[in-house]
């Protein structure tokens, strides 16, 4: 038949042991392990000091399948779930045990030094039964399932805590009463000692007492020794010698404790003059050692002093060499800036005239473009007008050419950059190229001044002598049938454009004024003149003109000229967005410049910030080397009185050894007159002798009394104690007579 399971597990807060599997075929004991019976797996027995013997027993009922735990009169008690299962040293009544109780066998013993020496078994029970199923737990099942009379033991023991703050207030007790118990010890210790120090001081009084007693009473038994002889006068001759002698011996050993204790003063005095003497070589040394370490220490001041002052020297001169090359770097940027500045408004200045004489051109072509529309409808004569169409085309050709090289050159411009300031001997090219330009410019109205007096006078002064007009038509010759016009040149001075007759051929001249800055972006102020001379070959217009003009051209001339007029306004508006472009770009440099400013005045304000701490600290060093300097004169002037005081006090040592020797020579004379004195009181002594035999003889008197009255004393003593024992025994009779009264009362009762 399958038999229940107890499994009991160690706790952390346990004495170790092994987990042990119980069989609980019958009742098993719990115990201490002895002789004959071992700690197992299988067993409930522990290697532990503070369970008893036969600590319990744990056993499983079969008729109500419940498992019991029983406490048989262990000295330190059974827990379960920290419940004491009965008072000490008795058995209590079995108490059930539920799977994952916390059992408890005993307590931990701890030692009078309040350290725990031997823990108890605090183990977790599991339980199964027969079956092989684990029992039921305390959680399965009501709150209070323990009988009632185990309920009583429960209340009236402790729980874990309040019997641990039991034990604490019995261990408070037991060191209050140890506490209390030296405190009588001691101050029994404290009235003994007083005793003993009383007594010992009596008793040394008496003892020197009587020392001084027995010596007088030798001195009394030898002179009436003395005196009891019947002496001759040979006798109390040799008596007298003798004491003479005695005398002689007592004078000449008092005078040789004299010399040995003014020896000793003597040596005394001499080692005393040693030891000032040393001492004034040590104060001597003290004082060189003192002032050569007073040296050294000014000398490292003042070396750390100038290696302070060079360190901050160094700094500040570094300091303000870096503020002087970031203040001219910075001047020599705003002077860069500047520079810039002027180069974008010459630019913006050359836009703006190059705009307006594009704006001027386009009127004069159109104010041209309606005399020649006026020409042709009066003379009906196409011819002029298709040869002025076709020099129309050819400058909007050349034009075109014209923007094409200005993009080359920018392209080729902006894939170059130059790092560096354009130089002054480049800037005075580009000056005297377009001085050029401006002469070639101003050489052709002349020209036209010239080609115009010649003409038929279809054109007004006005227009011809224009000095802003930058298109001029110079020579107008006579052809069959009608007026030819020659489109001989037409002159853009900020563009660097002009076409100007020369012999038979057009001279097509361009300046262009480029510029890359470091970013590869338009910087004004570099200026590049770059110049192109195009030879464009002899036509003879007339020739060519008179045979294939017709007179149906002009209608279709008209919407051409139209498209022209249209197309040279895109490239003055195109013009006037590159010259907001460079505005823009103005702008932006002159905010650029402006921040670089504000951060220049910032960097030179730290600067300056930097140069008054500069100085505030060269202003704390100095007065920190004032106060070290105040500092080691003070010390200096203290080391000064310091030598005084010694000095004073080397003078007031040579006094007081004069004294001391005054002294000892005014104690060798007070010696000498306590040796007379002495003398003296040897006679006084001798008086006294005689004194002290006749007191001896009434001591000896007195002392006869005494014994007399001592043995009256222990007469009466004897009868007293006869006395105190009859009266005890009839005390003792009385007792026993009123205890026979009350019994007798008792009786009758």
């Amino acid at each position: 038949m399958p038999s229940a399971l107890a499994v009991f597990s160690c706790r952390p807060n346990s004495h170790p042991f092994q987990e042990r599997h119980v069989y609980l075929d019958e009742p098993v004991k719990i115990g201490r392990s002895v002789a004959r019976c071992r700690p197992a797996q299988n067993n409930a027995t522990f290697d532990c000091k503070v369970l008893s013997r036969n600590h319990a027993l744990v056993w499983f009922d079969h008729n109500t399948g419940k498992f019991y735990l029983q406490d048989t009169k262990s000295s330190n008690g059974t827990f379960i779930n920290s419940q004491r299962l009965s008072r000490g040293s008795e058995e209590s009544p079995p108490c059930e045990v539920l799977s994952g109780d916390i059992i408890q066998f005993g307590v931990d013993v701890t030692e009078n030094t309040r350290k725990v020496t031997h823990g108890c078994i605090v183990s977790t029970i599991k339980l199964f039964l027969p079956d092989g199923m684990e029992a039921r737990r305390r959680s399965d099942v009501a709150p209070d399932p323990l009988p009632l009379a185990i309920d009583k033991v429960s209340a009236n023991t402790p729980s874990m805590y309040s019997q641990e703050l039991f034990q604490l207030s019995q261990y408070l007790q037991e060191a209050l009463h140890r506490e209390q118990m030296l405190e009588q010890k001691l101050a029994t210790l404290q009235r003994l000692l007083a005793s003993t120090q009383e007594a010992s001081e009596s008793s040394w009084q008496a003892l020197i007492d009587e020392d001084r007693l027995l010596s007088r009473l030798e001195v009394m038994g030898n002179q009436l020794q003395a005196y009891s002889k019947n002496q001759t006068e040979d006798g109390i001759r040799k008596e007298l010698v003798a004491l003479t002698e005695d005398k002689h011996n007592y004078e000449t050993t008092a005078k040789e404790s004299l010399r040995r204790v003014l020896q000793e003063k003597i040596e005394v005095v001499r080692k005393l003059s040693e030891v000032e003497r040393s001492l004034s070589n040590t104060e001597d040394e003290c004082t060189h050692l003192r002032e050569m370490n007073e040296r050294t220490q000014e000398e490292l001041q003042e070396l750390a002093n100038k290696y302070n002052g060079a360190l901050a020297e160094g700094k500040h001169e570094e300091l303000s060499q870096k503020g002087l090359n970031e203040k001219k770097e910075l001047q020599m940027r705003i002077e860069e800036m500047e520079d810039k500045e002027q180069a974008l408004q010459a630019r913006i200045e050359a836009l703006q005239a190059d705009n307006d004489f594009t704006n001027e051109r386009l009127t004069a072509l159109q104010v041209r473009l309606e005399q020649l529309q006026e020409k042709s409808i009066k003379e009906n004569n196409s011819l002029a007008v298709r040869q002025l169409k076709e020099a129309v085309d050819s400058s909007i050709n050349k034009l075109s050419n014209f923007d094409e090289v200005i993009d080359a050159h920018l392209q080729n411009n902006q894939t170059v950059v130059d790092n560096s300031l354009p130089s002054p001997d480049r800037l005075k090219e580009n000056q005297i190229d377009a001085k050029e330009c401006d002469m070639s410019d101003t050489l052709s109205p002349s020209k036209e001044k010239s080609s115009d007096d010649t003409s038929d006078g279809q054109m007004d002064d006005h227009e011809l002598n224009d000095p802003q007009s930058r298109v001029s038509l110079l020579k107008v010759t006579p052809a069959e049938g009608g007026e030819v016009m020659r489109f001989i040149g037409v002159s853009d001075k900020d563009s660097g454009f002009s076409l100007m007759d020369q012999g038979g051929s057009v001279h097509f001249s361009t300046s262009l004024f480029l510029g890359t800055g470091d970013e590869g972006q338009w910087m004004p102020g570099r200026l590049r003149g770059v110049q192109r001379s195009v030879r464009l070959p002899s036509l003879d217009v007339t020739s060519k003109m008179d045979r294939n003009l017709e007179a149906g051209d002009t209608e279709q001339v008209m919407p051409h000229l139209h498209q022209e007029l249209q197309e040279a306004q895109e490239l003055a508006n195109t013009g006037k967005q590159k010259c907001l472009e460079l505005q823009a770009l103005l702008e932006e440099e002159r905010r650029t410049n402006r921040q670089q400013n504000e951060e220049s005045a910032k960097q030179i304000r730290f600067l300056q910030t930097q140069l008054a701490k500069l100085q505030s600290d060269m202003e704390a060093l100095r007065e920190q080397r004032e106060n070290t300097i105040t500092s080691t004169r003070e010390e200096l002037y203290t080391a000064q009185e310091e030598i005084v005081m010694l000095q004073q006090a080397m003078e007031s040592a040579t006094v007081e050894r004069e004294r001391d020797i005054a002294t000892l020579q005014a104690d060798l004379g007070i010696v000498t007159r306590d040796l007379d004195k002495w003398r003296q009181t040897a006679a006084k002594y001798e008086v006294e002798i005689s004194s002290l035999q006749a007191s001896f003889q009434l001591q000896n008197q007195h002392q006869e009394r005494a014994n007399q009255l001592q043995g009256e004393l222990e007469k009466l003593q004897a009868e007293c104690c006869g006395l105190q024992s009859e009266c005890k025994s009839l005390r003792a009779e009385k007792e026993t007579l009123t205890q026979k009264l009350q019994r007798l009362q008792e009786e009758l009762d």
